[in-house]
């Protein structure tokens, strides 16, 4: 007698309840398009409208207070932006702003630097200056590659138009010590600093001597009794008190003292290393 097998029993599979499956990742969304970049202003374009504007205007009254004489102004470049006239609308200035250009040693315009015109006390210290947006150079940067006098450098631009004036024949303002950059001053032999006169000011230009004295040039510094109390050379220049005959010339027992400090030398290799270089600036 055969006996029929039951069917294989069916196993149950628990259904899963909606919230406990796993959610699939989202797709990454796609980053939002970013706003243009704003168009470089066509720098040449706007000086060269400046440097008409300035004759006459709010511009040449300030650099008149400030002991500049237009022709000077005017040969170097300078201009004035009249107030809605400035490319960096958001740094706009009620009383406009004296224009100055950035510039390369080989002549290349690559910014506007923009002095607003007032005093200090009108003028909010976060609007008195303004450059545009990108690369910087120097003011009057021709003067980096030609001549054989001394090149002197100040900060500012009014300092350099300052000892212009008082007859100085190469000088260039680098807008700030961080400005400095030693490639440009690869030919240059002999380097007067005029920097502020305050504790920084000095302490920033010895600092750029020893590199200067390291690398065999000549060094000399405007000491701050050429300044007659004043802080700086524009304002010394403003008052009737500017001495530029009042150089102190790095001396040769100086300059092998900076290169034992910063250059590890004992003091008899740095001596030769400094009567090399000197023998090498008479020979050339």
């Amino acid at each position: 007698m055969s006996c029929a097998t039951a069917p294989p029993r069916q196993q149950r599979v628990p259904r899963k309840h909606p919230a406990a499956a796993v959610a699939k990742p989202l797709a990454p969304r796609p980053p939002a398009p970013r706003a243009p970049a704003p168009a470089r202003p066509n720098l040449a374009q706007h000086l060269a409208a400046f440097q008409a504007a300035l004759p006459g205007s709010r511009g040449e009254a300030y650099l008149h207070q400030r002991g500049i004489p237009l022709s000077l102004a005017q040969q170097l470049g300078v201009g004035y932006a009249a107030p809605g006239t400035w490319p960096h609308a958001a740094r706009d200035w009620h009383g406009g702003r004296v224009v100055f250009p950035h510039t390369t040693p080989d002549g290349r315009l690559v910014n506007l630097y923009g002095r607003a015109v007032g005093t200090a006390e009108q003028i909010p210290k976060a609007q008195r200056h303004d450059h545009l947006p990108g690369a910087k150079g120097y003011f009057n940067a021709a003067a980096l590659p030609t001549g054989d006098s001394s090149l002197w450098i100040c900060e500012g631009v009014f300092d350099a138009l300052a000892l212009l004036a008082v007859g100085v024949p190469r000088v260039v303002a680098i807008f700030g010590v961080h400005g400095w950059r030693w490639d440009w001053v690869r030919e240059v032999r002999a380097l007067v600093f005029a920097l502020d006169a305050d504790t920084a000011g000095q302490q920033q230009w010895q600092a750029l001597a020893r590199q200067a004295a390291l690398r065999g040039k000549q060094v000399a510094v405007l000491e701050p009794e050429a300044y007659g109390g004043q802080k700086d050379v524009s304002a010394a220049w403003a008052s009737g008190v500017l001495e530029v005959g009042h150089g102190r010339v790095e001396a040769r027992e100086e300059r092998v003292a900076i290169m034992m400090t910063d250059g590890g030398l004992q003091r008899e290799e740095a001596a030769r290393v400094v009567l090399g270089l000197d023998r090498q600036r008479t020979r050339g």
